[in-house]
């Protein structure tokens, strides 16, 4: 099926290590269409920044050379510390999109933790 305005194409490439950073898309779309991201636009500048609905976290895509492209930042909660983690431009997408999943779906949050390298593991 071709795609259309709806629908977005997508075309793996394995192993994955190989194709690098992928799409930002994979990330900033579901965050900004489905789960209400506000954006920062400044068309001067090539940059993405993204605040959920409720103001506490903020994600931010700035290509730098010489440091990181993303950075997730997220404000104190009530028994909860302020955090932040960053990524490189040869993260892939899709991990990034796991960790933003966790912030706008509480399900996943409630479910057991796992060990994060095990995926790798399997494949290798």
């Amino acid at each position: 099926m071709p795609p259309t305005p709806e629908t977005v194409g997508v075309d793996f490439i394995a192993p994955r290590h190989l194709a690098g950073g992928g799409d930002p898309a994979w990330v900033t779309v579901p965050l900004h269409r489905a789960c209400g991201w506000s954006y920062g636009n400044d068309p001067l500048m090539p940059r993405v920044i993204l605040s959920s609905p409720d103001q506490k976290a903020l994600l931010r895509l700035e290509p730098d050379p010489n440091g990181q492209w993303w950075t997730l930042q997220h404000t104190p909660e009530p028994g909860r510390p302020a955090w932040s983690a960053s990524f490189g431009a040869h993260t892939p997408g899709e991990l990034i999109a796991a960790i933003t999943d966790t912030l706008t779906d509480p399900v996943s949050v409630a479910s057991p933790v796992c060990d994060p390298y095990e995926p790798l593991q399997q494949v290798g």
